[in-house]
């Protein structure tokens, strides 16, 4: 009997140990980047070759590991593609996401988006800054110079060539923000700019131009417009759920930046779940910096009497 569960226990050790191996196994050997301009358009000599197991590990994990967002979503034009095998994915990460998404190639029409992981997000920023470190936080119309190389050992210190001194022409064609003029917001804190931002005027949403259930969640992107220009830590927090606060609460304070054009680019999504309200708002911003692109907004409700939206993720 005692032989019997040996087998039965060894047996489900060695199941597991399978599971285990088939999860993380690492099945291509190489990873391609490119930088995009469009969904069809990636920018001239943008590509970069990682063949070290830990870098392509770290793509093919963020990857296979990512969490499906529910609902379709329209988004603007990703700012990287990665190629796995046979495989394309286009990624939205820059230096100020909190967490990575990627959509699959074949997947443009269906709208089915994945967030990455906080962990293989910043795995993820740190070989595409040290890749692309002239061109990684500018907008995509910035385009830079020759970036056909291969980085077969990013771990061990190797940097890509640095690009020449005579600037590659913009190419047509690139995709513009929609540019909205700041507007006032009733019941906001009065402005104090840091000293970074003084020379800037934070924009904001319209609250009127959108209805009565949407207003909620466009005042508290307004808001975090507001504290993020000034600076507050404190009230910028308030403005998270519960579980997004604490995550954050061990980061210590920030440098602000403003916000200098804002715009909705997409319809807001407001979707019951199981236990609470969720939606989603897709904007594309400006900031002071001259970082643009495409940002979402996600938010949740309590079903309880009085709960109020909070921020869940910024993306």
């Amino acid at each position: 009997m005692s032989k019997r569960r040996y087998m039965v226990a060894l047996g489900i050790v060695v199941a597991a140990a399978a599971i285990l191996l088939f999860l993380f196994r690492v099945s291509v050997d190489q990873a391609v980047v490119m930088r995009m301009v469009s969904f069809e358009e990636s920018e001239p000599n943008s590509q970069v070759v990682w063949k070290d197991q830990e870098s392509v590990r770290t793509f093919e994990y963020a990857i296979r590991f990512g969490k499906k967002m529910a609902g379709k979503v329209d988004i603007a034009a990703p700012p990287y593609s990665v190629t796995l095998g046979k495989k394309t994915y286009y990624l939205w990460i820059s230096d100020q996401t909190e967490r990575g998404s990627f959509m699959k190639a074949e997947d443009i029409t269906a709208g089915k988006l994945y967030t990455i992981k906080k962990s293989y997000t910043k795995k993820l920023q740190a070989l595409l800054k040290q890749a692309y470190p002239e061109g990684y936080s500018k907008p995509t119309g910035e385009i830079p110079e020759e970036r056909n190389i291969d980085l077969p050992a990013l771990e061990g210190g190797l940097e890509p060539n640095p690009p020449s001194e005579s600037p590659t022409p913009a190419a047509e064609g690139l995709p513009s923000p929609y540019t909205e003029s700041p507007a006032p917001v009733p019941d906001l804190p009065s402005t104090s700019p840091n000293a970074e931002a003084e020379s800037f005027a934070p924009a904001y949403l319209d609250a009127s131009s959108f209805t009565e259930e949407e207003r909620p969640l466009i005042k508290l992107i307004n808001l975090r417009i507001t504290y993020m220009h000034e600076s507050k830590w404190d009230e910028f927090l308030d403005l998270y759920t519960d579980s997004a606060r604490k995550a954050r609460e061990g980061s210590g304070s920030f440098n602000g930046f403003t916000i200098t054009s804002i715009n909705v680019v997409e319809n807001i999504s407001i979707r019951e779940q199981k236990s609470l309200f969720e939606a989603v708002v897709q904007v594309e911003e400006t900031r002071n910096n001259g970082d643009a692109g495409s940002t979402m907004y996600v938010f949740q409700k309590g079903k309880e009497k009085g709960a109020a939206w909070r921020i869940a993720d910024v993306d």
